[in-house]
């Protein structure tokens, strides 16, 4: 498949919708350190990060590698982004988040399962694979729900103090 800005991914609840630079606002506001506490980013309150976050995200969606999408309800509001990462013949990768308030409704799961039933009509792969850092429960718990199993575990430098511990989850084809 060729992927491309008119890609529209329907959840029950949520659209999900390639990034675009009119969300450069509601990605800046909504990536906190809060949010991103288990993942290897560190905002900086720097909106040439978030711009550059969707350059990247638009040249990688040309090049067929990934496709990061906003993730909005059903009233249009902004709820956080998803992403279809490094995609390969091989595997693929998946990634989250959401914005605080919009945690712990089930909403991870419901994004995720729609990602991965996107990728199995689309695309041909080994595996897909979901990293988490081990000490985010909430998060653990999506992969685990839709069949994934813990293959490997390796440490991801996150800032000068801390590493975070990943849990690479896979589900395999």
């Amino acid at each position: 498949m060729v992927l491309n800005s008119d890609i529209i991914i329907k959840t029950k609840h949520l659209t999900l919708r390639p990034v675009e630079d009119i969300y450069t606002n509601d990605i800046f506001e909504y990536f906190t350190d809060e949010v991103t506490r288990y993942m290897p980013f560190n905002p900086q309150g720097n909106r040439d990060d978030i711009i550059n976050f969707i350059k990247e995200s638009k040249r990688n969606l040309s090049q067929n590698t990934d496709l990061v999408m906003v993730i909005l309800d059903s009233s249009g509001n902004f709820l956080g982004c998803c992403g279809i990462h490094n995609i390969t013949e091989e595997s693929a990768e998946l990634g989250l988040w959401l914005k605080k308030s919009s945690q712990g409704k089930g909403l991870g799961t419901e994004i995720i399962t729609k990602l991965v039933e996107f990728l199995e009509q689309n695309f041909t792969f080994n595996y897909i694979l979901y990293p988490v850092d081990e000490e985010n429960i909430a998060s653990k718990r999506i992969p685990e729900k839709l069949g994934f199993i813990p293959a490997k575990k390796y440490k991801k430098y996150k800032n000068p103090t801390t590493d975070l511990t990943i849990v690479e989850y896979r589900k395999y084809y």
